[in-house]
């Protein structure tokens, strides 16, 4: 990667307020390399990307919400909707902020091809108040910030530049979802996700592209608040986003051992187990109950609840909620995050 330019300055005239600060290349460059080995690895295993990014979306979206002063915990997140009673409201406010955050995380929209209706839905689902501020000069200038970026990581402070000024400063939580949103743009595109789903289900299958999580790169190593104006808090969070990345990186071994696992056993079943029907849906959707398995698999809820049962000996997946509650059930990688 070379930056024949000043990487950092805004491809087009500087808003007023908006600093010409230069990032260190040499941080940037740490966190590319990086980011282009994880992006890599999940290229390369749609399945294990399925994991890594359901996860981190889950992360992302509740560091979000922290830095919103919305404390939430995953399993806040994920386990609302099979509750039995009424929650904290204070939580339940909580969790359903970061429901939305993890809503624009699962399809961020494409913001290089169809700018204007992706910033329109991540600003529906951001802290924004009141109608989306933007207008066409700034879909234009975020369009020729991703055209010219030099990297995603540049492109993707740079957009979140222009979502600062466009906004004054005032809806932190969008300039983290266009963050994201460009660095999905300029790795891949998807779609946006139709109808309505409970947060358990955002986690099948995310249509982003991205690897780069910044509101968890300030809370993942103490807090830090964010600031995309101020040079020093821009710092922070490369650091902490080069961080995030070597623990991702550092997450795919156990996602791995876990889809080699179930793989093998797909594979060793005899011919009329629907345990490898079972470990497909697993691989699509990490959290499911037993009206999921018996809708999908086109069995009873009895056999949904066998094939459940089995699973869980084979220790391909663990239950996530009490007694008192719906059951629900996780791949054992989420269910370790959701013990944390």
């Amino acid at each position: 990667m070379i930056f024949t330019d000043p990487p950092f300055m805004p491809p087009f005239p500087r808003p007023p307020g908006v600093p010409s600060h230069i990032p260190d290349l040499a941080a940037v460059f740490r966190a590319e390399i990086l980011a282009a080995r994880l992006e890599g690895a999940l290229r390369a295993d749609i399945a294990l990307a399925a994991l890594w990014r359901g996860q981190a979306a889950v992360q992302e979206a509740c560091a979000s919400a922290w830095l919103e002063d919305l404390p939430v915990t995953p399993v806040e997140l994920l386990s609302r909707s099979f509750r039995g009673t009424l929650g904290d409201p204070d939580r339940d406010r909580s969790a359903l902020t970061a429901a939305s955050f993890l809503r624009g995380l699962h399809s961020p929209g494409a913001l290089d091809t169809d700018t204007g209706p992706a910033l329109s839905r991540l600003w529906s689902l951001s802290s924004g108040e009141g109608p989306s501020p933007f207008s066409a000069g700034d879909h234009e200038k975020i369009r020729a910030a991703l055209r010219e970026a030099r990297s995603p990581l540049l492109g993707a402070l740079t957009v979140a530049l222009i979502v600062n000024a466009s906004c004054n400063g005032r809806a932190p939580s969008i300039e983290r979802l266009a963050f994201v949103g460009a660095d999905h743009a300029l790795r891949g595109s998807g779609r946006f996700m139709l109808g309505e789903v409970e947060p358990h289900g955002m986690i099948a299958a995310p249509r982003g592209a991205w690897v780069m999580q910044p509101a968890l790169a300030l809370v993942d190593n103490g807090f830090r608040l964010w600031s995309i104006t101020r040079p020093d808090r821009v710092e922070n969070l490369i650091a902490g986003i080069e961080h995030t990345l070597d623990r991702g990186l550092g997450a795919l071994p156990m996602l791995r051992r876990w889809l080699i696992r179930a793989r093998t056993l797909s594979s060793e079943a005899h011919g009329a187990s629907r345990l490898p029907d079972l470990i497909d849906l697993l691989m699509r959707r990490p959290i499911v109950t037993t009206g999921e398995v018996a809708k999908h698999l086109k069995v009873t809820p009895r056999g949904a609840q066998k094939l459940i049962d089995r699973s869980e000996e084979l220790d391909l997946i663990a239950k996530i909620t009490p007694r008192s509650t719906y059951r629900a059930w996780a791949v054992i990688p989420f269910a370790r995050m959701l013990r944390r």
